[in-house]
């Protein structure tokens, strides 16, 4: 092509013009943080923002406060970049182009995170690559992963908080609904037992006048104790119902003491008197040791003596035979006492030698209506209400009482402790009549004194029988009356527990045996298994009472081997009746058995032994022939006999009522007896002539069976035969 022109002629060929085909190459030339060009070291809160120079860097770190920025790229294309156009994207969005020859994006108020910015160039035709970087703005401390943790953290022990708060609350709540139905439960048997006891003085006091009337003009000895006795059970009742109100007073703070000013030592010792008939009959050691001689204290004596004669009869309840009971009374001073009342005190400390009590009962049993599960108590149906009133009591004088075990030896003790002098005490709690009048002290009327025995051998009436009949009843009333009513019929004999009736039993067989079950040591269905087991007393006939009606029970009793059964409250008449009845069957059975009944002594009768005969011939001669073989078994036996041991066994069950070993142990022990009764042999060769290796145990199955050792038998069969 030609063109001419002014200044001269041009010519080109088009051909020749050719567009460059090079690709741009974009690079980041600049980044500004609030207009201020970023460099390398420049820190945007705790963060670096960049670690190399802008040109170079494919990361930025920004914080929280600086998300308003610029970018600025370039093409580096320095010849007309007015032609190239800028294309960019943030996180992967689509492209957005800028205006031709615009090289600089800003960006405001962006959210904490982390962001890709993407850019890229074109001139004409040809595009560069793409140029990433990446923008992390970091959230505030608050919005961090750490602390979202810590808020979920800080949510679950809050929601777990109010959980065992809402937990904690319900069971607090079920605590406080069971206190309080426990509290309904105990309002509801005292209002029981107080309606009850309204409705009971009224008849009782129909009893006591007539029955007080009957004693004071019937001068007959006989009836007088029977009158004596319905007495003291009235009394007793009546007792029990005082304390009944004594808590409802107490309950709704209608009991008012009226302290007077009295001699401490005196009471208690009057009270100590009141038991020391009671510790007699039992076999009691009951002392009284006082550090003074007079001790004067401020008390309230109508109700004080509640206090002793509570603990006095608690202690003899649970204290057996040849026990010991201990009254001390002393003075103290204790400066960290709770009150200042009881910094100086005196102290009552009621000690016995019992079967004490567990731990875990030793803060319960001053609970009302609460009373420690133990088979010793079983006989003893208290109304749990005696304790309770007892602290009660002591701390309306303003007193304290605990319980402790006895350390090193059985037993317990119960300590009161109260205070001396009357700076305590309100002037409207002193008795304006305090002059030398003695305290009256309320004695037990339930326990017995010498009195109502005197003469009562002298007034027993000949027996119509020669029966021989031991009561075993641990209520001394209850025997005392059994033994009154049979004695007409019998000769009566009594004891108060199932040990000591054994070893009567075991001395001298009686005719029948009348047993109270619950009874301490021993109770009577132990006492009727052993005497059932013991082929020398088994025959003696048992007559069981108690105060459980249950089928259960009258069966348990029948399975033990008693003969008849009968429940309290009891008909004397049904009781004479059956004792009667037993005692005369086994008489018969008894006449059978000897040929008194049927006097056929004329008759000559045919002897032709029975299969059982001969085979307990022959048991008892290979008995007889290895009485000093230790050896002796009973695969022996049957060997010898020719029948297979089972068999032995069932037959000889069968016949004797006796296992095969029991067969031939109480075999060898009739044959000690009588080898003892001769005094020709000592006691150790005795049981080696009878097949006994250990003289030990010898001695141990010769007393379970006669109830007294190889040495008692030869000295009692000495005195029956001193001839000999």
């Amino acid at each position: 092509m030609i063109f001419g022109g002014t200044g001269g002629i041009t010519l080109f060929n088009p051909r020749a013009i050719t567009n460059s085909d090079r690709k741009p190459e974009i690079r980041i030339s600049d980044f500004y943080l609030h207009d201020t060009p970023v460099r390398k070291g420049m820190k945007s809160g705790n963060h670096d923002i960049i670690s190399t120079a802008v040109t170079e860097a494919d990361r930025y770190h920004l914080s929280y406060k600086d998300n308003s920025f610029s970018i600025e790229f370039s093409a580096m294309e320095f010849y007309s970049p007015e032609r190239i156009t800028y294309s960019y994207s943030l996180n992967n969005e689509s492209w957005i182009s800028l205006q031709p020859g615009i090289n600089r994006i800003s960006f405001s108020d962006l959210a904490p995170g982390t962001y890709t910015f993407r850019v890229k160039s074109k001139d004409y035709n040809s595009y560069s690559d793409v140029k990433k970087i990446t923008i992390v703005v970091s959230p505030p401390w608050y919005a961090t992963w750490w602390a979202r943790v810590a808020y979920v953290l800080i949510v679950c022990i809050i929601v777990t908080l109010i959980i065992l708060q809402i937990r904690q609350h319900y069971r607090a709540r079920q605590r406080m609904l069971e206190h309080i139905h426990a509290e309904q439960l105990n309002e509801a048997k005292l209002r029981f037992f107080i309606n009850i006891s309204h409705e009971i003085r009224t008849p009782m006091s129909l009893i006591i006048s007539p029955l007080q009337t009957l004693m004071n003009t019937d001068n007959n000895g006989e009836r007088q104790k029977s009158y004596k006795m319905i007495y003291r059970n009235a009394e007793r009742i009546l007792r029990l119902i005082n304390q009944l109100m004594d808590i409802r007073k107490i309950d709704k703070g209608q009991m008012h003491l009226r302290f007077e000013e009295t001699d401490i030592v005196g009471f208690v010792q009057d009270l100590y008197n009141t038991f020391a008939y009671q510790a007699t009959t039992k076999h009691i050691a009951l002392t009284f040791q006082s550090d003074t001689q007079e001790m004067k204290a401020w008390i309230d004596p109508k109700n004080f003596d509640k206090i002793v004669l509570n603990l006095l009869s608690n202690a003899f309840k649970f204290t057996p035979e040849n026990g010991s009971i201990h009254i001390d009374l002393h003075t103290g001073e204790d400066p960290n006492a709770p009150t200042t009342a009881l910094q100086h005190y005196f102290e009552i400390v009621v000690e016995d030698s019992g079967i004490g009590i567990a731990e875990k009962e030793l803060e319960r049993i001053f609970e009302r209506f609460y009373q420690i599960a133990d088979r010793q108590n079983q006989s003893g149906m208290g109304t749990g209400i005696g304790l309770h009133l007892t602290r009660s009591l002591v701390e309306l004088h303003h007193g304290s009482i605990r319980v402790a075990n006895n350390e090193g030896k059985p037993g317990c003790r119960f300590i009161i402790r109260l205070p001396l002098g009357k700076e305590h005490l309100q002037a409207n709690e002193l008795e304006e009549n305090t002059t030398e009048a003695p305290a009256t002290v309320h004695r037990v009327s339930s326990v017995p004194t010498p009195t109502d025995t005197t003469n009562e051998e002298e007034e027993k009436k000949r027996t119509k029988t020669k029966f021989q009949v031991l009561v075993v009843e641990d209520d001394e009333e209850i025997c005392r009356y059994i033994c009154h009513e049979l004695g007409k019929e019998f000769h009566t004999h009594e004891c108060n527990n199932g040990k000591e009736a054994l070893a009567i039993v075991l001395k001298k067989a009686p005719d029948l045996i009348i047993s109270d079950i619950m009874m301490p040591e021993m109770d009577g269905l132990t006492l009727c298994k052993k005497i059932k087991q013991n082929i020398t007393v088994n025959h003696v006939p048992i007559i069981l009472l108690t105060a459980k009606n249950r089928e259960e029970d009258n069966l348990e009793g029948l399975s033990m081997g008693a003969d008849a059964y009968i429940v309290k409250p009891f008909s004397i008449e049904i009781l004479r009746k059956t004792a009667m009845n037993l005692i005369k069957s086994r008489e018969m059975l008894r006449n059978n058995f000897s040929g008194n009944q049927e006097q056929e002594e004329r008759v000559q009768k045919m002897e032709v032994a029975s299969p059982d005969e001969r085979l307990l011939n022959r048991v008892m001669k290979v008995i007889n022939d290895n009485m000093g073989n230790a050896n002796l078994s009973v695969e022996m036996i049957a060997a010898e006999v020719g029948i297979s041991r089972v068999h032995l066994h069932r037959k000889l069950k069968e016949l004797t009522n006796q296992s095969t070993r029991d067969f031939i142990r109480n075999v060898r022990l009739k044959q000690a007896a009588t080898l003892l009764a001769e005094k020709r042999h000592s006691i150790a060769e005795i049981a080696s002539l009878t097949g006994f290796a250990n003289t030990a145990y010898f001695s141990s199955a010769f007393k379970e069976l006669y109830g007294m050792s190889p040495t008692a038998y030869m000295e009692q069969r000495d005195k029956e035969n001193p001839s000999k």
